[in-house]
């Protein structure tokens, strides 16, 4: 057998937690840092201190799993591992090509049926580890057939009569490796929007695009246009995006050419040498993942409103957006949906409203997660799933594949993310600016994004036709 190289990080920020097996909704956890050569970290549970390794080199595939006892805990029967959906690139048991626990080999001891047990597990596609024995650690290692980006998922310890369950990572979406990820955290409330950029810099993403200027038009330096606040649901950190009306009509970086609209955005960070597996490069895949929440009320217009853009950073066609996510409403101001757009600059490869008529009532002051998955060539691919978190309601799923996901003569697609809309009839050169009666102060929360790449493009920084 080839001998494997292995080159190990650890995952910091697991957000550990035990409860009672057949708990509905587990707290999952998101890593909160860019990714790194290093990560350690694991958090006490109650009973159980674990964490969790990935050695990922080119071609060594380990995921290790350190259980440690805490107190008076009992030995563990045996652990379990949801693997989540294979559909959506998940592994099964067959993926794994062998499996060790405290240094045997547990490769035919290893399956995928839960048996007479306690333990009420409500996934289908899992692993498990049995007969663990007595031991004060357990290092329980999985080596699969190939690379699986780090998602969250749940697993499961027997111990005596009792079943407990984990909030933790696993492996999924195949092929893809984690490039960047980003929430906010404590120290950043109250910050200003120079400061903001700097921290997102430090994860591959920026914040420059804002109504924090002077000159021109809808400059307001003063304001306040992104701010970091405690989100009770998840009780972490998270980011706010404003736009407003009052006291001042905000407008798009104070530019005197694009007096129309307003914008408060930020993006992947425009730099495609140290960042490139941020970006979408030619040929290459990409999933990205984040949340976001609309406030109760949130009033779109007939005209733009993009929540999000996937956009050409340079080249002869990058004035309009690839892909929008946008909220859009009737010139009465109902009929609120959510929209999803695409366009190629007049090309006749471009589709228009690919996604229509999805109710924005059911993401009014909820949380959302979305996954899209790009495939950036012009017979290209592209996904998005958005799921409502609080009771796991798919609210879109659309795939497409054979959809253009490129512009001619650009080096690379930027992702964007917060509120850039048109004053819908108004100007800002003009007195009075005479914007639509239905513009208001808006809002929208942002947090947990993850970059993964596949296939990456070995020359990023190249235009390509």
């Amino acid at each position: 057998m080839k001998k494997k190289s292995t080159v190990s990080f650890i995952i910091i920020a697991l957000g550990l937690s035990v409860f009672a097996c057949g708990t509905k909704n587990p707290l999952s956890s998101e890593i909160g840092a860019a990714d790194k050569n290093t990560r350690s970290g694991s958090q006490n549970s109650g009973s159980y201190k674990v964490s969790l390794s990935t050695p990922q080199a080119v071609d060594d595939y380990v995921w290790t799993y350190t259980i440690t006892k805490t107190g008076n805990a009992k030995d563990i029967g045996y652990f379990i591992l949801d693997l989540g959906n294979p559909e959506e690139g998940g592994p099964t048991i067959k993926n794994i090509v062998s499996a060790r626990v405290n240094g045997v080999d547990w490769t035919d001891r290893l399956k995928n049926t839960n048996g007479n047990t306690t333990c009420d597990i409500p996934a289908s596609n899992f692993v498990k580890f049995e007969e663990l024995g007595a031991a004060g650690q357990y290092v329980v290692e999985l080596r699969l057939d190939t690379v699986y980006a780090r998602v969250n998922t749940t697993g499961w310890v027997k111990s005596g009569t009792s079943c407990s369950a984990l909030s933790l990572q696993g492996p999924g979406l195949r092929g893809y490796r984690l490039t960047a990820s980003m929430q906010s955290d404590s120290t950043m409330p109250g910050k200003k929007y120079n400061e903001i950029n700097t921290y997102m810099k430090t994860f591959g993403f920026d914040y420059s695009e804002h109504p924090n200027c002077s000159g021109g038009y809808g400059g307001h330096a003063d304001g306040v246009h992104c701010d970091t606040e405690l989100d009770p649901f998840f009780n972490k950190y998270v980011f706010r995006f404003n736009l407003h009306i009052d006291p001042v009509i905000d407008g798009d970086r104070c530019s005197s050419g694009t007096v129309d609209r307003q914008r408060n955005e930020m993006k992947s960070a425009t730099n495609n040498t140290t960042w490139a597996k941020v970006q979408g490069n030619w040929d290459e895949w990409q999933l990205l993942e984040w949340k976001f929440k609309l406030p109760k009320g949130f009033q779109p217009t007939t005209s733009f409103c993009h929540i999000h853009q996937l956009k050409a950073q340079d080249g002869p066609n990058n004035g309009s957006p690839l892909i929008t996510i946008t909220p859009r409403a009737s010139s009465s101001g109902g009929n609120k949906r959510i929209q999803i757009i695409h366009s190629v600059d007049g090309a006749s490869t471009g589709k228009g409203t690919i996604v229509d008529n999805i109710p924005l009532a059911d993401f009014e002051d909820e949380w959302v997660q979305v996954k899209e998955e790009v495939h950036y060539t012009h017979n290209g691919y592209y996904s998005c799933k958005i799921v409502r978190v609080r009771d796991g309601k798919v609210l879109v799923d659309f795939k497409d594949e054979n959809i253009d996901m490129w512009r001619k003569g650009s080096s690379y697609m930027r992702n964007k993310y917060g509120i850039y809309r048109s004053l819908a009839g108004g100007r800002l050169d003009r007195v009075p600016v005479g914007q639509s009666p239905l513009l208001k102060n808006e809002s929208l929360w942002l947090t947990d994004f993850n970059v993964y790449e596949k296939n990456p493009n070995p020359n990023p920084g190249q235009a390509h036709d």
